[in-house]
């Protein structure tokens, strides 16, 4: 296949980003990552970039993008990279919630939620557009009755809203079964170990881009 490039951009980052055309062998599952550089760029450093869902000729990214980056840009990828989300196979109640990230970074689980026949709550207070018929929308507000009410609950939170919304005193009540995407700066990509990534997760400091960037929920 050809080089990987950049084929379009959208206006409205709340479904996707961009659309992005590669082999197969370079699509970030959803919570993965892939290292993405544009070599025509005066940036030196690659960025770490996830999937909003497949597209049948690569996948569809999340933001945010580089703002250089323009359509028919070629790109240099690296990955796919770290854990991604693991839908269990016997989930019949998911609940996606997009705290301080994009939602897009989650939507990549719609179709496999929808092909096992479970029933999906997108939570989050400004939904994209354009989402399946079966797909319930609830507001943040509603978090806790949701994730109550699932048997997997998926979750994408920057470092700061993890601490503020999970890791603080008022703890959410999860399933089980869960997982959290803990979006952060990671511009080594797992080569340097250089610390930037580092979170807290459980009773220990984590780092995003080999240990995540998903991880199983651990208190």
């Amino acid at each position: 296949m050809a080089e990987p490039r950049l084929l379009e951009r959208f206006l409205d980052e709340r479904r996707a980003a961009a659309r992005i055309a590669c082999d197969s062998t370079l699509v970030p599952a959803p919570g993965q990552y892939v290292m993405a550089h544009d070599p025509a760029s005066d940036d030196p450093l690659a960025v770490p970039v996830f999937s909003a869902g497949d597209s049948p000729d690569g996948f569809f990214a999340a933001s945010p993008l580089p703002r250089a980056w323009t359509p028919g840009a070629q790109l240099s990828l690296r990955g796919p990279l770290g854990r991604g989300f693991a839908l269990p196979t016997h989930a019949r109640r998911a609940a996606l919630a997009a705290l301080d990230a994009a939602p897009a970074y989650l939507l990549g689980l719609l179709p496999r939620a929808l092909a096992q026949g479970a029933a999906v709550a997108l939570v989050c207070d400004d939904p994209p557009e354009e989402l399946p018929a079966e797909v319930e929308i609830r507001p943040l507000e509603a978090l806790e009755e949701v994730a109550q009410w699932a048997d997997y609950l998926a979750l994408a939170a920057s470092r700061a809203g993890w601490r503020e919304r999970v890791r603080s005193g008022d703890r959410l009540t999860a399933p089980r079964e869960a997982q959290a995407l803990i979006v952060v700066p990671m511009p080594c990509g797992g080569l340097a170990k250089c610390g930037v990534c580092s979170v807290e997760v459980g009773r220990e400091n984590a780092l995003a881009c080999e240990e995540g960037p998903t991880f199983d929920w651990r208190f």
